[in-house]
């Protein structure tokens, strides 16, 4: 599902008026689309009390219309219009004589008497602004919006909460706080890469009768459970292990073992066929064994107990030779003969072996001259924020101020996947497609989590090593539904990482049975 910017819905909704979808239409597919939504969320209609603030704009139009047919669901509808509408004003009139009370904010005592009006209903319908804002709030609306936070009933924002700007995801201070935000036809890029700070709450996407084709040329997706199930692997009944490809996995240092044991426990939960664990012989000997699933490969150390890198890196090539993907860096350390190691190692890959780079071989390349030079074939790049700005040569400060770009021009410039995470991760291909992940999860902010992802991705590229940015993208929604499962069920303050390698599983078959929203509702 494609996610836009403001300018970007005004075109697509002009390229669906050229195909025959005027505005009118869109707008009274959209009113019954957030009476159907609301009227899911009351339970039954029927004599609930339902207050719209309504704006001047298209987004006011919305709510009208929901109106309208709330009222005509048996509910008892106030639109209270907190600026002044155009007249005529066709939407007002038939939400009036559909039974609906249409009554000017400035006539009905100020906030006061507004507030006085939310308390004695069942839910507020924010239809004030949506997309339309481009400015800080003034009054009255900011009297109004105040009014609304202080009734202490569910709040459902049409399109956006008004206080959001749709482009950045910003949220002004006066602004009115979602508990569900119903967007519209598409969703908004702003509040998708910043979901917290938009204050959505809960997020649908109405299906308002956008003609297919009209998002063409925009290429930012939102990850959805039907885009995530189209990028499965197949698993034909006939099939071998070698069929589900095998994944080298090169992690762990003395300090970090369990960095590799959450990496390659999250590749044999993957559907790979065979995974291997390469590791220093010290690690070696504390882990053997603790997956049973893997096989183990014992890297060779020096006298001082660090790894041997030219003997190391041997034996890692040898292994490179019979893997399908690869993943390099969980806790591998960023000692000097360590560094040695993995630099000789992967400017000596095979080139067609597709690869995940993760923590610290990220910051030891980091520290390379135009490291990607050296780096051959297609690779999965996964950085934190920190991260990322050292492989740019910026601040994590600037990586957060927008996401978008500093993953995009990552792509671009390294000729490699990028997977930066954080809340919603941002995915960018070589060629400047983008997804972006739909999980927001304080518990995955752990030690551990970025570990899961990475073998899970590793494991995915097995199974699909021509498809490296599906593979990513895969690995990305469905360690996020994993976390989701686990928060659900033990809370984001307990949950670790190796919760959520458990619950991948889970997560797989919740996405291929259909039943996301059912797991995640009811877990």
């Amino acid at each position: 599902m494609k996610a836009v910017t403001a300018a970007q819905m005004r075109h697509v909704e002009q390229r669906a008026a050229d195909a025959g979808v005027s505005q009118d239409r869109l707008m009274e597919n959209a009113g019954l689309a957030i009476a159907n939504a609301v009227a899911e969320k009351l339970g039954n209609p029927w004599w609930k009390r339902v207050v719209v603030l309504v704006g001047p704009g298209n987004n006011g139009g919305d709510g009208l219309v929901a109106a309208r047919h709330l009222a005509g669901m048996g509910a008892r509808v106030e639109c209270m219009v907190i600026l002044p509408r155009k007249r005529p004003d066709a939407h007002r009139d038939m939400a009036v004589a559909a039974g609906v009370k249409v009554l000017e904010f400035a006539d009905c005592g100020g906030p006061a008497g507004l507030l006085a009006s939310l308390q004695q209903s069942d839910i507020i319908i924010d239809a004030v602004f949506g997309t339309g804002q481009n400015r800080l709030l003034g009054e009255p609306v900011i009297g109004a919006l105040r009014a609304a936070r202080h009734a202490g009933r569910p709040i459902v924002a049409v399109d956006l909460p008004t206080g959001v700007e749709s482009d950045t995801g910003s949220f002004d201070p006066n602004g009115l706080p979602a508990d569900v935000t119903l967007m519209l036809g598409l969703p908004k890029l702003g509040p998708v890469l910043r979901p917290v700070e938009a204050r959505l709450g809960d997020v649908s996407v109405l299906d308002i009768g956008l003609p297919a084709g009209v998002d063409a040329g925009i290429n930012v997706e939102w990850l959805t459970p039907k885009i995530a199930k189209s990028l499965l692997p197949g698993r034909p009944g006939n099939a071998h292990k070698g069929t589900f490809g095998r994944v080298l996995i090169i992690a762990g240092s003395r300090s970090y073992v369990g960095a590799a044991l959450l990496a390659t426990r999250a590749a044999t939960r993957s559907g790979a066929g065979l995974v291997e664990l390469a590791t220093p012989q010290s690690v070696w000997r504390a882990a053997a064994g603790r997956i049973e699933e893997a096989i183990y490969l014992p890297l060779a150390e020096g006298p001082s107990g660090e790894i041997d890198p030219v003997r190391s890196a041997q034996q890692a090539l040898r292994a490179a030779n019979e893997a399908s993907a690869l993943l390099i860096g969980p806790g591998l350390g960023q000692g000097r003969p360590t560094s040695e190691f993995a630099t000789a190692f992967l400017a000596s890959k095979p080139e067609s072996l597709p690869s995940v780079l993760d923590a610290d071989a990220l910051n030891i390349l980091a520290s390379g001259y135009r490291w990607w030079e050296r780096v051959a074939g297609s690779a999965v790049l996964t950085p934190h924020p920190g991260e990322m700005g050292r492989l740019l040569g910026t601040t994590t400060a600037l990586v957060q101020g927008d996401r978008l770009v500093a993953a995009t021009t990552a792509a671009k410039k390294f000729n490699k996947i990028i997977v930066l995470k954080g809340a919603a991760t941002v995915i960018a291909s070589t060629d400047g497609d983008v997804r972006i992940s739909p999980w927001v999860n304080s518990g995955l902010a752990k030690a551990g989590t970025g570990d899961v992802l990475a073998g899970l991705i590793s494991g995915l590229l097995a199974q699909m090593p021509s498809d490296s940015f599906g593979a990513a993208s895969l690995g990305v929604y469905i360690h996020g539904l994993a976390g989701d499962i686990v928060r659900r069920s033990r809370g984001e303050s307990g949950m670790t990482a190796g919760d959520v390698a458990a619950a991948l599983p889970d997560a797989f078959l919740a996405l291929s049975a259909d039943t996301v929203d059912a797991v995640v509702r009811t877990t």
